[in-house]
């Protein structure tokens, strides 16, 4: 099991331990029916929304995260539906298939890793509210998304040799050779192929959430409420990275950065960031120098990797029917 998988596996299984509620009522059963937005020749229904949005809110309670407005948070919320729909349409159409058995193998991995067995895994998602046929259905789900995501990118990202060593003779390698960075990001999306009018509009955006946060508004909450990165309902945490697995744009700042500075707005190709350092930690670099040299590339390959989905994400978004209801 690749990387990728493993992390998706493990956050997915955090998530929904942490809460996973579902309607209850016969009159909240009969209301959830109702289909508030078209994605290609998917839909999602109220239910699925009204899940996930309890899914979050329980996550920003467990993590202290302040609560935005309602029809802020509906928002972020359907924003990642519509993601997930295409992803799990696009991997469809690439004849992607999950078998019984491999969805049964990273169960039983994610239950290795939290040191329990599967029965308790099952017996601890069906507490929250999920039972064994949905959390099956999770995790397949999961395994189709990153499996496209692999086929549509991991073949049109390279790195050459060429720019591991231009890395390692970089002032950031030194950096990288005794720091970690926990690195917090709010995204102000830009289409694919963005006007004068939307780089103008989204600069100004940005530089209206950077006037907040200068004033003393939480980072967190300012992520959840404004940012369209995939992290935004998690307060725009990115967790704890070492400078190779930070865009370029934002490596070349944070080196000179203290914890708790915040910068931005940064250009990008999908769009303006602010970064905030919530904290700093020293650590050391091991091993002879090829280790080094395949540590360098693998993880020169993964911030390639995440900018390229967020383009991609962006591109299937631009290219897709997405028609919501009226009252959505």
């Amino acid at each position: 099991m690749n990387k990728w998988l493993k992390l998706s596996l493990a956050l997915g299984f955090t998530f929904l331990m942490n809460g996973y509620a579902l309607a209850a009522t016969h009159h909240q059963e009969q209301s959830l029916d109702r289909i508030i937005v078209i994605v290609n020749k998917s839909v999602i229904t109220q239910s699925e929304l009204d899940e996930q949005l309890n899914r979050i809110k329980k996550q920003l309670t467990a993590t202290h995260t302040p609560m935005p407005p309602a029809a802020i948070l509906r928002k972020q919320v359907l924003d990642q539906l519509i993601n997930r729909k295409l992803q799990l349409d696009t991997a469809e159409q690439a004849g992607i298939l999950v078998t019984e058995a491999e969805v049964t193998k990273a169960i039983n991995t994610v239950a290795q890793k939290n040191r329990i067995t599967p029965d308790k895994l099952y017996a601890a998602v069906a507490e929250q509210g999920m039972n064994k046929a949905a959390y099956r259905k999770e995790i397949r789900e999961e395994m189709a998304i990153n499996r496209v995501e692999q086929q549509m990118l991991s073949g049109k990202i390279t790195i050459s040799p060429e720019e591991v060593d231009a890395f390692m003779r970089s002032p950031t390698w030194a950096s990288y050779n005794s720091k970690e960075y926990h690195l917090e990001d709010i995204l102000i999306a830009l289409p694919e192929k963005p006007t004068e009018k939307d780089l103008a509009e989204a600069q100004a955006r940005a530089a209206s959430v950077l006037a907040k946060l200068r004033s003393g508004a939480s980072f967190s909450e300012a992520a959840v409420a404004d940012s369209n990165g995939s992290k935004a309902l998690q307060g725009g945490d990115l967790g704890w990275r070492k400078l190779p697995e930070i865009p370029t744009a934002f490596a070349n700042r944070l080196v000179t950065m203290k914890a708790n500075e915040i910068a931005g707005p940064i250009q990008t190709p999908n769009g303006y960031h602010i970064i905030r350092v919530a904290g700093i930690r020293n650590v050391g670099m091991q091993g002879s120098k090829e280790e080094q040299r395949k540590q360098v590339q693998e993880l020169l390959y993964q911030r390639k990797f995440e900018e390229a989905l967020q383009s991609w994400t962006t591109r299937l978004r631009s290219e897709s029917y997405i028609n919501m209801h009226p009252e959505t």
